[in-house]
């Protein structure tokens, strides 16, 4: 079947004019990496309603879920397909874009895929960005990843971000969330799975010793960063090369999360961090429950990165981070329909 695409309205003569400059203005032309999946669908909303064109590169050609997109707003979406072996389509569809927002990533490591090869993909998108005349691109990588860290996720992060800074480009930018959360129950799948458990487990154990810290951000004020890092917030274009962390105000540890959670729900569950349990063995111990869902509820690769210790700000201080919305809260505004439901990962993310 011939698979036909609207033609993208052609930029302003002021917007190519600034668009030489590195500059976004009123009308641009910006790319994101699944404009309708979970980030991309909010950071989509913000850009649309400022008047800008939006190009979707993903398998995806509709929205994840309803909000914060209306129909008349996912029309406005321009769909194309994202095959990073297709480098001339690549091109192709980013040819006009000032902007690329990349927050393409793989979690788990399936089917022979790695963390590695999700970022030599990126790599190559960053070339063809440039390529195609993108001014800017803004990625969304980890607290605290470095190329040798001995989790695979973080490495791959930071390789991604190396490609980044070499590619060539006129400005980047560098997002470095450690966990998302919100809008609703449905799209916060840590929280959602941890509180079915909870609300079906009498116990509910932990590893290690339950003092690791997580620092997630809500998805509302993430794709407020990724607007401003992408040159659309209020102050305008920023450095040429900016890196920020991308947390929010609530630290608990991992006791204090879940046991936050299971109050939240109604939940009479015990949770508890006896100190004898690894990684492995709390996996190991949540099998059956992949078994009963199809799904990989947390690997142990997840949990190593859980218990490491990296899931914090890399700058505690940086005084926005105090400003967005609190985790706690959320939870709280949530609790009586999180964890209704289990939420598969590999059904979201992972089939066609």
């Amino acid at each position: 079947a011939v698979r036909t695409y609207a033609v993208l309205p052609p930029l302003t003569v002021a917007a190519c004019v600034a668009s030489c400059c590195g500059v976004p203005v009123a009308m641009s032309r910006v790319a994101i990496t699944g404009a309708f999946s979970y980030t991309g669908r909010y950071l989509a909303k913000l850009l649309l309603d400022g008047g800008h064109s939006v190009v979707s590169l993903s398998r995806r050609q509709a929205p994840l879920a309803p909000a914060p997109l209306s129909p008349v707003d996912a029309k406005k979406v321009f769909p194309r397909p994202m095959d990073f072996s297709d480098e001339v389509q690549l091109g192709a569809s980013l040819e006009g874009c000032d902007v690329l927002f990349c927050t393409y990533w793989i979690r788990f490591a399936m089917g022979g895929d790695s963390h590695d090869g999700a970022a030599d993909r990126c790599a190559r998108l960053f070339n063809v960005a440039r390529q195609a005349g993108v001014k800017r691109v803004v990625f969304t990588s980890h607290t605290r990843a470095t190329e040798d860290s001995p989790y695979a996720y973080l490495a791959g992060k930071a390789k991604a971000c190396a490609a980044l800074r070499s590619a060539g480009l006129p400005s980047y930018a560098i997002a470095r969330p450690c966990g998302i959360f919100g809008d609703t129950p449905g799209e916060s799948i840590l929280m959602n799975n941890a509180a079915w458990v909870l609300r079906r487990s009498p116990l509910f154990l932990l590893a290690g010793d339950g003092s690791h810290r997580f620092q997630p951000i809500h998805v509302r004020d993430f794709s407020e960063l990724l607007l401003e890092l992408g040159g659309f917030g209020a102050s305008g274009a920023g450095p040429a090369a900016q890196e920020r962390d991308a947390c929010g105000p609530d630290a608990p540890t991992s006791v204090e999360l879940f046991s936050h959670i299971a109050r939240a729900v109604g939940s009479r569950s015990i949770v508890r961090a006896p100190g004898v349990l690894s990684t492995k063995m709390v996996t190991t111990m949540s099998k059956p429950i992949d078994w009963l869902t199809g799904d990989i509820m947390l690997d142990k690769d997840d949990l190593d990165l859980l218990c490491s210790g990296l899931t914090v700000a890399d700058d505690p201080d940086d005084p926005a981070i105090a400003q967005r919305r609190s985790l706690l809260s959320w939870l709280d505004e949530v609790g009586p329909n999180l964890g209704k439901e289990y939420i598969s990962s590999v059904d979201r993310y992972y089939k066609k």
